[in-house]
C-alpha cells in the first residue's frame, strides 16, 4: 500500500514537474514587479512597506532555488540515470523549509504590524517600528535557518534516513521531532496572522462605522520638529484617511488569507 502510494506520488510529481517550473518563472516575474512597484517612488521606506518587499524577495528565493532545484533534477531523472544524492537533497531540504519558515513568519509580522497600526497609533508612530520591522525580519531569518539546517547535520530518523532512497523533503519523513517542531511553529504563526489581521479588519470598521468621538480618538496629526533656523529635523507620520486606511487593511488581509489558504492550512493538514 505504500509502495502504491509512493508511486501514485512520483507520478503527479513527474507529471506536473514542467508546469510547477513555468509558474515558478512567472512567479518570479510577478514578485520582482511587485517589489519595483512598492520601491519606485519610495524616499522614505515604511516598516509595511519594508516587510511586504521582503515577503516578495522570499517568495522569489523560493521560486528560484529549492523549487527550480527539485523541477530541474525531476526533469533530468526522467530523461536520464540522474539521482538525488546526499548533499543536494540536504541543500534542498534546507532552503526549502528555511524560506518556508520565512514566508509563514512574514506573514505573520505583516499582520501584527498592520493590528498594531490599526489599534495603537500613537503608540505605533512614537515607537522606532522601521528599525523594529528590520530586527523582525533579520530574527525571522536567522531562526528559520537554525532550525531547517538541523535536519542535515543529525536531527532526523536515523533508521530511515530522508535521503537515502530519493529525497523525502515531506517534514513527517524527516523526523518525528522535527516535523513535531515544524508543526507547531507553523500552526502557531497561521493562528497568530489570523487573529491580528482580525483585529485591524474589526478596528477598522468599527472606526468607519463609529461617531466622530471615536475616529478623533484613533486620529493622528503630524508632526514635524524644526531647529531655530527653521530647518526640518525629524517629523512623525499622521494618520492616514479613513478610505486609504481600510484599503491597506484590505491588502494585508488578502495576503494573509491568501497565504493561509494556499499554503499554511495545506501544510498542517498534510502533517496531520
Amino acid at each position: 500500500m505504500v509502495d502504491e502510494m509512493t508511486t501514485m506520488k512520483d507520478d503527479v510529481i513527474n507529471a506536473n514537474t514542467l508546469a510547477w517550473l513555468v509558474c515558478s518563472g512567472v512567479s518570479i516575474l510577478a514578485n520582482t514587479w511587485s517589489i519595483l512597484s512598492v520601491s519606485a517612488k519610495q524616499k522614505k521606506w515604511k516598516p509595511l512597506e519594508f516587510l511586504i518587499c521582503t515577503l516578495a524577495g522570499t517568495h522569489i528565493l523560493n521560486m528560484a532555488i529549492p523549487i527550480t532545484m527539485y523541477c530541474v533534477i525531476t526533469l533530468r531523472r526522467q530523461h536520464s540515470n540522474y539521482e538525488w544524492n546526499e548533499g543536494l537533497c540536504k541543500v534542498f531540504v534546507s532552503t526549502f523549509y528555511t524560506l518556508t519558515l520565512v514566508t509563514c513568519f512574514s506573514v505573520t509580522s505583516l499582520s501584527y504590524h498592520r493590528m498594531w497600526m490599526v489599534r495603537w497609533p500613537v503608540n505605533y508612530r512614537l515607537s522606532n517600528t522601521k528599525k523594529q520591522a528590520v530586527h523582525t525580519v533579520m530574527g525571522i531569518w536567522m531562526v528559520s535557518f537554525i532550525l531547517s539546517t538541523l535536519p542535515a547535520v543529525g536531527w532526523h530518523d536515523t533508521i530511515d534516513r530522508f535521503y537515502t532512497s530519493d529525497c523525502r523533503f515531506i517534514v513527517t519523513e524527516i523526523g518525528l521531532g522535527f516535523g513535531v517542531c515544524f508543526l507547531l511553529l507553523i500552526g502557531g504563526s497561521v493562528a497568530m496572522g489570523v487573529i491580528c489581521i482580525g483585529i485591524a479588519l474589526f478596528q477598522t470598521f468599527s472606526i468607519q462605522a463609529g461617531h466622530n468621538a471615536d475616529k478623533n480618538k484613533f486620529n493622528v496629526p503630524t508632526i514635524v520638529v524644526e531647529d531655530a533656523q527653521g530647518k526640518r529635523r525629524s517629523s512623525i507620520d499622521g494618520s492616514e484617511p479613513l478610505k486609504t486606511s481600510l484599503q491597506i487593511t484590505y491588502l494585508i488581509s488578502g495576503i494573509v488569507f491568501i497565504y493561509d489558504f494556499l499554503t499554511g492550512f495545506p501544510i498542517l493538514v498534510s502533517l496531520l
